[in-house]
C-alpha cells in the first residue's frame, strides 16, 4: 500500500489479517540487516488493540531487538513489537490497521534538555537569526512598520558572533526606534539589547545597581552609563517585566501556540530546565489544566530552577514534587546554575583564558554549598542536572555527584551534566564510573560562525576543536542525552530533533557542509548513537528508560513514522526528512497522513 492513499484496516479487513497471518508474514519485509522477532502476547481470545502498524522499518532502539515490521498499541501502551505473525493475537474488530509501506518508525523524541514555559517569553516577535548584521536591522526596521500598533518591540535569536567589530548600544536602536520599547533577546537567552526608552520605561540608569553583581548586570560604559547590553536573565527581566505584563495568561498563550509545533517535530517528552516569568505553580498548573482538556501533547518533567546559594531549594523542590505528579506533568529535578559561557568570560573552565588570562571566574553556586545540595537532594531521590559550560564546572558537579553516591549508594537520583562543551580528559571516564549522564545539544556541533570567532579568541583552536565529547564519553561507558536547549542556543536556535541528529552525526550544520567537520571526522557520532541520544539516552537521564525512550511490550505508546530509513540515506539528508506521524501516550498528537479523519 501506498502511503500517500493510506489505507486504514478495520473491522472485516482486521479480521481477514487474523484469519491469513501465515500469508501475510510471507509478504512483510525484514530490514535489511535487522530481525525479525515475536515478543507478543499469545492466547488472547479478546483482542482489543487501538492501533496496529505494519509493513514499516521499525528502529525500536532495544539493544536486543533493534528491527521490527509491526506494532500494536492498547490504550497508551505498547502491546507487541515484533512481525506480522504474531499480530493474530492483537487485531480486534475495532483495531486501526496501518500500512506503513516501508516507512521508518522510531520511538518518540526525548527532548533532554527544554523550556517550554520560558519559549513562551522568548521566541516573540521577529527572529533575528542571521549572520549579517545590517540584516539584523533591517529585519528589524521591517518589523518596526509592520506592526505600527505594537507597544512593545521584542525580538529574538541576535548572535553575539555577528557583530564582531563591537556590540550595537542602545543609541544605535534609538535610530530605528525611540518612541517604543525595544527589548531583543540574543540567540543564547543570557543576554539582551534594549533601546533608551526600555532602560527608562524599568528605571535603569547610571546609579542603578547591579541586579546580582558579577554573574548578572547591565554593560556599562567608561561613564558608568548602561549600554543598552544586558547580561543573564535576573537583570533581563528586570527590564522585560517593567515593559510587559508576565501575567499567566499572557505567557502561556505563547506557549499553547508553540506545543503543535513540538508534536510536529516528532517531540513526545520534553525535560524542561526551569520556568521564567510566571511561578512554578503557574506554570505546572496551565499544564496540568491542558493535560485534563486533552490537549497537552508532549509529557512533561519539570524541574525547580536554583541559582541563589542564600537559598536551600530542596523543600520548595519537594513541595512541587508532591503536588505535580499526574501522568504527563511531573516535576521531580533539581536544576542548578553553576556557570555562565565563554562570550562573556564567565564559564569556568580548568585553564585561563586565551584572550583573558587574569579573569577570575567565581561560581555561582560555591562549591561547597554545591557539594551540599547535590548530597541533600540525592538522599531525598531527587534527581539534578546542572548547567555547566566550562571543564571545571563539569568536573566539580562529577564530584559533587561522586561524594553525594558514596553518602547515599543506594539513592533513586539520576544526575546529569548539561553543555558540557569542554570536557578535560580525566573526566571523560567518570561519566560512565559515575552513573552521571552527559546531556548536551545537537546544534552546537558543528564549527559555526561563533566558534569560529568568538570562541576561538577566547579558548584558542586547539579546545575549540576539542569541544563536545559525545562519542568519546558514549565509548568510555558514559550515558548520553541530547538536548536542543530551546530557544536558547550558541548559534542556532532551533528544536527539530531530526536537525539535532543530522548536526551530531555529521558535526555541521545544514547550509555550511563546505566547513570541516568540528573535530574531524573523528568526532562524528554514529547515527545509532545519535537516535540513542535523542530517545533512550535522555530517557534515562531522568529514570525513565524503563516507561519510554524504546519500542518495547508494555512501554508507553510514543512513537513517530518517518518518510525514509535514516540508515538508508545520505547523513547529511537527516533534517530533511519528513515527520508523517506522532503518537503519544497512545495518542495521535500529529497527523499529516490523515490517519484519525
Amino acid at each position: 500500500m501506498n502511503l500517500t492513499r493510506l489505507n486504514i484496516l478495520t473491522t472485516a479487513a482486521g479480521l481477514a489479517l487474523i484469519c491469513t497471518n501465515s500469508a501475510f508474514a510471507q509478504t512483510t519485509p525484514t530490514p535489511e540487516g535487522g530481525l525479525s522477532f515475536d515478543t507478543g502476547i499469545s492466547n488472547r481470545n479478546y483482542p482489543s488493540s487501538d492501533w496496529a502498524l505494519i509493513n514499516g522499518k521499525i528502529y525500536t532502539v532495544d539493544k536486543d531487538n533493534p528491527w521490527a515490521t509491526a506494532i500494536a498499541v492498547e490504550g497508551n501502551r505498547i502491546t507487541y513489537v515484533g512481525d506480522a505473525q504474531g499480530l493474530k493475537d492483537q487485531i480486534g474488530i475495532a483495531t486501526r490497521v496501518v500500512d506503513l509501506d516501508g516507512k521508518m518508525v522510531l520511538p518518540g523524541f526525548v527532548e533532554g534538555h527544554f523550556h517550554v514555559v520560558a519559549g513562551g517569553i522568548v521566541a516573540q516577535g521577529v527572529d533575528l537569526q542571521t549572520d549579517d548584521k545590517d540584516e539584523v536591522f533591517e529585519k528589524l526596521r521591517q518589523y518596526i512598520a509592520d506592526n505600527p500598533d505594537l507597544e512593545v518591540i521584542e525580538g529574538y535569536g541576535v548572535r553575539l558572533s555577528t557583530f564582531k567589530d563591537g556590540l550595537p548600544t542602545k543609541e544605535m536602536f534609538d535610530e530605528i526606534e525611540s518612541e517604543r520599547p525595544i527589548y531583543l533577546w540574543t540567540v543564547d537567552g543570557h543576554s539582551a539589547f534594549v533601546n533608551s526608552k526600555a532602560f527608562e520605561i524599568a528605571g535603569v540608569d547610571k546609579d542603578t545597581p547591579e541586579t546580582v553583581p558579577g554573574y548578572s548586570f547591565f554593560d556599562r560604559d567608561a561613564e558608568g552609563n548602561p549600554t543598552g547590553f544586558i547580561v543573564e536573565v535576573p537583570a533581563q527581566l528586570q527590564v522585560l517585566s517593567a515593559l510587559r505584563s508576565f501575567n499567566a495568561d499572557t505567557v502561556l498563550e505563547g506557549v499553547k501556540e508553540w506545543l503543535p509545533k513540538f508534536s510536529a517535530a516528532g517531540i513526545t517528552t520534553v525535560f524542561d530546565y526551569g520556568v521564567q516569568g510566571v511561578t512554578n505553580e503557574e506554570a505546572f498548573d496551565w499544564l496540568q489544566e491542558r493535560e485534563k482538556e486533552g490537549a497537552l501533547p508532549v509529557r512533561l518533567q519539570g524541574s525547580y530552577y536554583w541559582n541563589d546559594p542564600e537559598l536551600d531549594p530542596i523543600p520548595p523542590l519537594l513541595s512541587l514534587k508532591e503536588k505535580y505528579n499526574s501522568e504527563l506533568v511531573k516535576v521531580d529535578t533539581l536544576k542548578i546554575n553553576l556557570d555562565g559561557g565563554d562570550e562573556k568570560w564567565n564559564a569556568l573552565f580548568t585553564e585561563p583564558y586565551a584572550d583573558n588570562p587574569d579573569v577570575k571566574v567565581e561560581p555561582i553556586i560555591p562549591y561547597d554549598v554545591l557539594y551540599k545540595v547535590v548530597a541533600d537532594a540525592n538522599a531525598q531521590g531527587l534527581n539534578i542536572t546542572c548547567h555547566c559550560f566550562g571543564d571545571l564546572a563539569v568536573r566539580k558537579l562529577l564530584d559533587a555527584s561522586e561524594a553525594a553516591t558514596k553518602g547515599n549508594p543506594s539513592g533513586e537520583s539520576h544526575h546529569a551534566v548539561s553543555h558540557a562543551v569542554m570536557v578535560h580528559p580525566d573526566d571523560i571516564p567518570r561519566f560512565g564510573e559515575l552513573g552521571v549522564t552527559y546531556d548536551t545539544t545537537g546544534f552546537w556541533m558543528s564549527f559555526d560562525p561563533l566558534l569560529q570567532s568568538i570562541t576561538t579568541d577566547r579558548l584558542g583552536a586547539d579546545r575549540v576543536q576539542a569541544m563536545l565529547p559525545m562519542k568519546q564519553i558514549a565509548e568510555a561507558g558514559g550515558n548520553i542525552s541530547l538536548g536542543s536547549d530551546w530557544p536558547a542556543s550558541g548559534y542556532l536556535s532551533e528544536y527539530r530533533p531530526l536537525l539535532s541528529i543530522r548536526t551530531a552525526v555529521t558535526r555541521q550544520l545544514p547550509g555550511r557542509d563546505d566547513i570541516p567537520p568540528l573535530g574531524s571526522e573523528e568526532a562524528r557520532i554514529p547515527l545509532d548513537m545519535a537516535i540513542y541520544a535523542q530517545t533512550l539516552g535522555a530517557a534515562a537521564g531522568r529514570g525513565l528508560n524503563d516507561k519510554i525512550g524504546s519500542l518495547q511490550a508494555g512501554k508507553m505508546a510514543d512513537m513517530v513514522v518517518l518518510d525514509q530509513n535514516l540508515f538508508e540515506i545520505d547523513p547529511h539528508d537527516i533534517d530533511e526528512t519528513q515527520i508523517l506521524l506522532t503518537i503519544m501516550n497512545g495518542e495521535v498528537t500529529y497527523d499529516h497522513l490523515g490517519v484519525t479523519q
